[in-house]
């Protein structure tokens, strides 16, 4: 099912200068981190706003390096080493009535299935191989095996013919007769597109911060101003607080627009970032083989990143209005200029009026931590929303909280998610359990589907290996005579570094290569096939004989 939202800012032209400003600015801030870092001592309301905003990016910035610093330690050792993985889904039960015999027989098989994948990866030499097995009441049915490198894939069906299938790359002309489609000269990875695109902290910063350093000075001390003696209170937490409004009439949204437009049409080092990633991603493409539109050269490249401000440039020049609506930001801010909310909104063409279209909370109290942030129509806040919000209390190596995602269109919500957590960690061990709810609509279906459920995980970690298990439960709420009533199983997994993998070697005594194969040796393939699907079925003669009887 697909659920449509229409959660979007007006398009009325007066607006853009006002828009453009809202989402430059959150660009832009974030290099007032470091233009600000090392001011002590502000007394006006614009410097006092701009220390906050100044320390909250840093420490926004703090947060995302340690979360990225977690995620690389976490991810080294399967970059860096072979790995060999187990994972095994058992316990299948699916809660179903079905009016077909047959497929209920198949659901009463699931009950004793299980599915074995074994897994090698080795990211350095860019191989991986493996097997899929399917077993039933402790029996193992059948097998896919697969390998795969830069060039090369295969796979087989020992149970059903012993030599390998493979396509090699290195024949893609003969490939691409057979197939009528183009291939590429190897297969990329997700490690060779991250490196093509991948941007370091301090470049971003060095961009950025030309840019805070210009709306911070562009800032006149009266479009800031501040009310002190504010109560903030949201979800149990309460503070006193400055309410900092900073302002911005069409006539300024416009006129730092076009500064900032300017500015970045000049600016060599944005310029540099952009089409180095365009470069690397086009070059990567090309030399892989896959088919792309002609690179442009750096000249052309450089014309249409000129182009595209220009424009702007002259849709800011254009797009005059006698409008008095204005662009506002309130933000309540506590003695340690920690901004503790923001809201954005309009003020309509009259200026009197309050449509917001973002509103957020952030705040970190000891232990505790809360994130609201919500993206609403300005022209209908009250019935088009799209809301996440994040709560958690940490204590004594706990952590317990919740999390919930809304989207409401025309007054209704069309997706609803809550979920509540608790995790635990002790020593290498680290488990949660999550029980979850959630509901979903759309203009096709007269009443939501709405289901609930828990997962349970838990993970031991060495030097050498990960071992996780866990089990995931899921209950539908008033289900339709064609959907199931529930679904549950088990999940077991083991993963083990430093074991280094081998892709066996393709000869014609075990294997076929696609891009060879004649008409007479494919009608021996299928007798084969046809004489050992004859003794799997003899094999598991009682298992055959379930879904022979009616």
């Amino acid at each position: 099912m697909e659920t449509a939202t229409n959660v979007t800012a007006p398009r009325k032209s007066y607006k853009k200068p006002l828009l453009i400003i809202g989402a430059a600015a959150v660009l832009v801030l974030g290099g007032l981190g470091t233009a600000y870092a090392k001011l002590d001592m502000f007394k006006s309301a614009k410097t006092i706003y701009l220390q906050s905003e100044a320390e909250s990016m840093l420490k926004f910035s703090d947060d995302i390096s340690q979360a990225y610093g977690k995620y690389e330690d976490y991810m080294k050792p399967y970059l860096e080493k072979p790995v060999h993985s187990t994972t095994e889904l058992s316990d299948i039960n699916l809660d179903a009535t079905i009016p077909d015999p047959q497929a209920q027989k198949i659901l009463d098989l699931l009950k004793d299935a299980k599915l074995v994948m074994q897994s090698n990866i080795d990211e350095q030499k860019h191989q991986q191989s493996g097997n899929l097995e399917v077993h039933l009441k402790d029996k193992k049915l059948a097998t896919l095996e697969y390998f795969m490198n830069d060039t090369l894939v295969g796979f087989r069906l020992p149970e059903f013919y012993a030599k390998y299938g493979y396509l090699d790359l290195k024949d893609r002309e003969a490939l691409q007769q057979k197939l009528g489609q183009d291939l590429p000269k190897r297969f990329m990875t997700y490690n060779d597109l991250y490196n093509a695109i991948s941007i370091k902290q301090d470049e971003v910063k060095s961009v950025l911060t030309p840019y805070a350093l210009l709306y911070a000075n562009s800032l006149k001390d009266s479009q800031v101003t501040m009310k002190k003696d504010v109560a903030f209170s949201e979800e149990g937490f309460q503070a006193s607080a400055r309410e900092v409004t900073v302002s911005f009439t069409e006539e300024e949204a416009r006129a730092l627009a076009t500064q900032i437009t300017e500015k970045a049409k000049a600016d060599q080092k944005l310029f540099d970032l952009i089409y180095t990633r365009y470069h690397n991603v086009s070059t990567l493409m090309k030399d892989s083989g896959y088919e792309v539109e002609e690179e442009l050269s750096k000249e052309e490249f450089k014309k249409n990143y000129d182009k595209g401000f220009d424009d702007m440039l002259a849709d800011l020049k254009d797009n005059t209005s006698t409008s008095k609506e204005q662009l506002k930001m309130v933000m309540l801010i506590d003695n340690d200029h920690q901004i503790l909310s923001r809201k954005l909104l309009f003020t309509g063409e009259k200026g009197n009026e309050e449509q917001v279209f973002w509103n957020n909370v952030a705040y970190q109290n000891g232990g505790d931590s809360y994130y609201r942030y919500s993206l609403m129509n300005p022209e209908d806040a009250k019935n088009s929303e799209l809301s996440v919000t994040y709560k958690a209390s940490e204590k004594s190596g706990k952590t317990t909280g919740n999390v919930g995602v809304v989207i409401k269109e025309e007054a209704k919500n069309t997706l609803d998610f809550k979920t509540t957590f608790e995790t635990t960690k002790e020593d290498k061990k680290e488990s949660g359990t999550y029980n979850f709810t959630l509901s979903f609509q759309d203009e096709y279906e007269p009443q939501p589907v709405s289901l609930s459920g828990s997962v349970a995980v838990s993970e031991t970690k060495t030097d050498s290996s990960v071992d996780s298990e866990g089990t995931v439960k899921v209950n539908f709420e008033n289900p339709t005579p064609d959907m199931p009533k529930g679904l549950s199983f088990k999940l077991k997994s083991k993963a083990e570094f430093g074991k280094s993998l081998e892709i066996p070697a393709m000869g014609a005594d075990n294997s076929i290569n696609f891009a060879t194969v004649t008409d007479e040796q494919m009608m021996g393939i299928q007798q084969e096939v046809g004489v050992a699907a004859q003794k799997f079925m003899q094999d598991n003669a009682e298992l055959v004989q379930q879904f022979m009887m009616p």
